[in-house]
């Protein structure tokens, strides 16, 4: 219960102590590099709207090879696939042991020339 505490007193620091940016946080943009291509970036949460940390997100293209990574404690995404890959030709999915996935939405509208794609994937616990 105490962790559970300090975890979420730490998450609250950062979400309202960090600079609000246009959808979403910087997270994991100091990895960010010239010419990577877009930002896939996104929240993972719960049917209740609860963040969903630790939580694995497939970024897969039509080709190549997929780009696995986990949420953050604030259920927070963001990684690039390939700079030649189109963004309308990558599926975001996401799991969780004890959880199926219950939605996708892709905030950023496909054919979209942004460079930051945003998708939120919800999960519901089994």
């Amino acid at each position: 219960m105490l962790i559970r505490m300090i975890a979420l007193a730490v998450g609250l620091a950062a979400a309202c102590c960090a600079p609000a940016l246009a959808g979403g946080d910087d997270y994991d943009a100091e990895n960010d590099r010239e010419g990577a291509g877009p930002a896939y970036f996104g929240f993972v949460r719960d049917v209740r709207g609860v963040p969903v940390s630790d939580a694995r997100v497939l970024l897969k293209p039509k080709t190549g090879d997929p780009v696995e990574i986990k949420t953050n404690v604030l259920g927070l995404y963001r990684s690039h696939v390939r700079k030649e890959v189109t963004p309308d030709d990558v599926q975001i999915s996401c799991d969780k042991a004890g959880y199926k996935q219950a939605s996708v939405f892709r905030r950023t509208p496909p054919g979209a020339k942004d460079m930051f794609i945003e998708t939120d994937c919800t999960l519901q616990r089994l």
